[in-house]
């Protein structure tokens, strides 16, 4: 049954065209456009890290996985990220983010793409020439911070969809500082202490912020001694020098969370679709536990000293393949490291995507009860009615779900089982009115990284009149639902984190329904039917349980359903068993576009991500039959398969029992 039930429902479904089948390709964006720095840069002026022709940056990561091309704006792409560029011009007039911004603008006459992503990140290059300045230093990383969040605003004010704006790692953990200290304390000796210093560093591991810590000290002390012979000497001199760079490494730490905190808080005034990707937090992640991310070495670097990532590969003189490393060079991250920033920006560009599929549970749960309310209706017109006379019924109903690349994450499934009572009375010969409870135990897993289990639990009346040969019935619903064990996982790399969450629901609904009968034989009938359904579905916003640099809030979310039906039906009345069957074209009325709205919880900062486009147009074919047991007792059951639909495939199902007094 189950074969034949789902051929003629996609025989149906075809006929809907290809218009129907086009409604729910997932929402992608228009274009990848970047602007910032070194960490950015694909070309315009090098690609930094080694064997880059190789290794992709994670923007393009990033592009590859939202199904776009990224290329510098030299070579006529919309990347127009630079290394060495800051956010102020005055520091670079040459390569700044001010001038990337306006160059794009001026390019699109200053409507930027609505439906674009957009990636800001600047700053790294700001904060070390406001180290070289100690006593401007706070004014001028607070400047360039001003200056990037105006370069936001700019985009948005033009028209720009979603700018992700990642937050600068701390500078202070990058291998410069060792290099800086060492370039000013051991300057007649400074290319020798280097290779020593880098010869400590590189050989050791660093599992923990305690072992980066020492293996650092080390390096210093190995610097040492090429300044001198002596052993008191050398140990004086390790000592200045590992002091010297604990303040400078301070000073640096305390500028990077000035920058990043004076842009967040601007940003947060000026409001906009603002992803903020907190790089640093999941940096510092790194640099605490290395080991779970897959990298052994997060003090020194694979590329020989005084060589650009830029210009390294893993056959030039002194490469160093001995670790899985945090850095290339002296600033730049390894391309296992940009893996792990795409891998963490994306996972927070998709979440509110998938958070959105959450009301896929309140509208699964009300179309299990209704399955089971319906096979109720089309017993009860098909039999013997008796004002006065009183009946009950219960039944099960579930569903099965194949969605079909729905949202943010790849393919997805869902199981739902639902149990409904109810108890009808016949007011007159052609009146009946009714109640129903009904509770659902759901498994839902929308996409391959997101699922949630909804119990809920719902209330509905109902009532259906016969005028000859034409018929109304109306039901109302009422639900509530909780949303347990929420897990979205994340991927970094080797690292599969999972970040949990629970909240609430809710759902009104209502339906009219009307059809007529047209005698075909004594015991067959035919006739159309039209209905029109009505529900709205509100979610509670939550948050995340953890607290690591990967968990979101998210906003309420509310979906409004209004689907109106034609259809046909053919009913059959053979001795104790009642069949019929039903066909209904099915166009969606209300939002056809559920829409998530979330943020890290470590910012203010939220955004909107739309999930995917939901169908408008399907058919739904029903085959079901009702059993006389006896003379009160009666069974009956249902199977219904959707067809035309572009988001997947849909199975539902109901079987029960009623009793008659």
């Amino acid at each position: 049954m189950f074969f034949s039930l789902s051929r003629l429902s996609r025989y149906v479904g075809f006929a809907l065209g290809v218009a129907c089948a086009a409604g729910t390709q997932a929402a992608e964006f228009n274009n990848l456009y970047v602007f910032g720095d070194s960490l950015s840069d694909t070309g315009n002026n090098g690609r930094y890290t080694w064997n880059s022709n190789e290794n992709p940056l994670y923007d393009e990561i990033l592009s590859q996985r939202y199904g776009l091309s990224l290329a510098p704006s030299d070579s006529g792409g919309y990347n127009y990220a630079a290394g060495s560029a800051v956010a102020v011009p005055a520091i670079n007039p040459q390569d700044n983010t001010q001038d990337q911004v306006q160059r794009y603008l001026a390019r699109v006459n200053g409507a930027a793409d609505g439906n674009g992503l957009y990636i800001h990140w600047v700053g790294g290059n700001d904060l070390a020439a406001a180290a070289l300045d100690p006593l401007q230093a706070a004014a001028i990383a607070g400047n360039s911070a001003q200056a990037a969040a105006g370069q936001v605003q700019t985009l948005l004010n033009a028209g720009a969809g979603t700018v992700i704006v990642p937050t600068v790692p701390d500078v202070s953990a990058t291998p410069t500082m060792m290099e800086a200290v060492i370039a000013v304390g051991l300057a007649p000796v400074a290319a020798s202490a280097l290779q020593a210093a880098y010869a400590s560093l590189n050989s050791a591991q660093t599992p923990d912020l305690a072992s980066r810590q020492q293996a650092i000290r080390q390096a210093l002390a190995a610097a040492a001694t090429t300044a001198s012979p002596l052993p008191v000497v050398q140990q004086a001199i390790a000592a200045q020098l590992i002091a010297a760079y604990d303040t400078l490494a301070a000073q640096v730490s305390q500028l990077t969370t000035l920058y990043n905190r004076t842009e967040e808080q601007l940003l947060a005034q000026q409001g906009g679709n603002i992803v903020w990707a907190d790089v640093n937090g999941i940096f510092n992640e790194i640099l605490a536990n290395p080991t779970q991310f897959g990298i052994t070495n997060t003090a020194g670097m694979a590329c020989p000293p005084g060589l650009s990532s830029a210009d390294c590969t893993s056959q030039s003189p002194g490469f160093n393949a001995s670790q899985s490393w945090l850095f290339a060079d002296h600033l730049h991250p390894s391309p296992q490291v940009h893996a792990l920033i795409a891998d963490y920006i994306q996972s927070i560009v998709d979440a509110p995507a998938q958070v959105a599929t959450l009301n896929k549970g309140t509208l699964a749960a009300v179309q299990d009860s209704r399955a089971t309310l319906d096979s109720r209706y089309n017993q009860l017109r098909n039999g013997a009615k008796e004002a006065g006379s009183l009946g009950v019924f219960g039944g099960y109903s579930g569903q099965y779900r194949k969605y079909a690349d729905n949202a943010a994450g790849g393919d997805g499934r869902a199981n739902t089982n639902n149990l409904t009572l109810g108890v009808d009375y016949q007011l007159t010969d052609n009146w009946l009115v009714g109640g129903l409870i009904a509770g659902s135990l759901d498994k839902h897993y929308p996409t391959d990284r997101f699922q949630y289990d909804a119990d809920a639990f719902q209330v509905g009346l109902f009532s259906a009149l016969e005028y000859g040969p034409a018929w109304l019935s109306a039901d109302v619903h009422y639900l509530t639902a909780d949303y347990n064990d929420i897990q979205r996982q994340v991927e970094l790399g080797p690292l599969t984190r999972t970040e949990k969450g629970d909240t609430s629901a809710k759902l009104w609904g209502a339906r009219l329904t009307a059809g007529f009968d047209i005698p075909v034989t004594t015991e067959v009938t035919t006739g159309p039917t039209l209905q029109y359904a009505w529900d709205y579905s509100h979610v509670d916003g939550y948050r995340e349980q953890g607290d690591d640099s990967t968990a979101m809030r998210y906003r309420d979310q509310n979906y409004h359903s209004q689907v109106g039906s034609a259809g046909w039906r053919i009913d059959g009345r053979f001795g104790v068993v009642k069949p019929w069957a039903e066909v209904n074209y099915r166009h969606q009325f209300g939002d056809d576009v559920w829409t998530g709205q979330g943020g890290l919880k470590n910012t203010s900062l939220t955004f909107s991500r739309d999930g995917a486009k939901e169908d408008t147009n399907w058919v739904d074919t029903t085959l079901g039959a009702s059993l006389a047991l006896n003379e009160q007792l009666s069974a009956f059951a249902a199977v219904s398969q959707t067809g035309g639909l572009s988001s997947g495939e849909q199975t539902r199902y109901n079987v029960g029992i009623s009793a008659s007094f």
